[in-house]
């Protein structure tokens, strides 16, 4: 078994696994999964209670985990052919990120949960060994859920809460889907998106309502 090398301890700090989910969230762009050289896992906890979980299948990918907080849970399953990159922060108490990756193609997940009692269930499975699927979670309150699953190919997804107690389920099947969804504000609800292939969507809640933005050229 090859052995893992340690990562640099400055990229994988909470604020630069923050960042990243932050910046991604912001505007999702390619990702270069293969042209990063760093591979392997690295993993940081401060605090107590805190537990951690990864399985890489393909010893190509980068696991980034850091658990600021107690009694915080991050279980990643990295599985596939293609290589995988995952970031995950946790910053509050009692957090619980389950994701896993797989697929012939390669997917690139960055996920920030600041508050307490936040969950996160993340699945991404790439179809298309010729494109990356992309996703962003960010949760900043407290008693968040997001559940996301993207199985296709060349699928992206922004999901930000901001808030407490606000859920979220999008799903996106098949290929080229484009998903924005941000909430802002406590107990809002669970829409339950769905996209089959080639869709895009972009909603904002907020305590004062939901507006729905249509896409920029529904005809392109």
């Amino acid at each position: 078994m090859a052995q893992i090398r340690p990562l640099d301890p400055i990229r994988c700090s909470f604020a630069a696994a923050s960042a990243c989910a932050l910046a991604f969230a912001g505007a999702i762009g390619p990702a270069h999964a293969q042209s990063n050289p760093d591979r392997g896992v690295f993993v940081t906890q401060i605090g107590d209670g805190n537990e951690a979980t990864v399985t890489q299948q393909n010893s190509d990918s980068l696991a980034c985990i850091v658990q600021d907080g107690n009694s915080n849970e991050a279980t990643l399953a990295q599985k596939g052919q293609a290589p995988q990159v995952a970031r995950i922060a946790q910053n509050g108490d009692s957090n619980r990120a389950a994701a896993e990756q797989d697929g012939v193609g390669s997917s690139d997940l960055g996920l920030a949960q600041e508050g307490d009692d936040n969950s996160a269930v993340v699945l991404q499975r790439q179809n298309d060994p010729g494109t990356q699927s992309l996703a962003a979670i960010l949760q900043r309150g407290n008693g968040n859920v997001v559940v996301l699953t993207q199985d296709g190919s060349d699928n992206q997804a922004n999901l930000t809460q901001i808030g407490d107690g606000n859920t979220m389920t999008a799903s996106q099947l098949d290929s080229g889907n484009r998903l924005a969804w941000t909430q802002s504000g406590d107990g809002l609800a669970d829409l339950q998106i769905t996209q089959t292939g080639g869709a895009t969507l972009q909603v904002t809640q907020s305590n004062t309502g939901a507006q729905f933005a249509p896409p920029p050229n529904p005809g392109g």
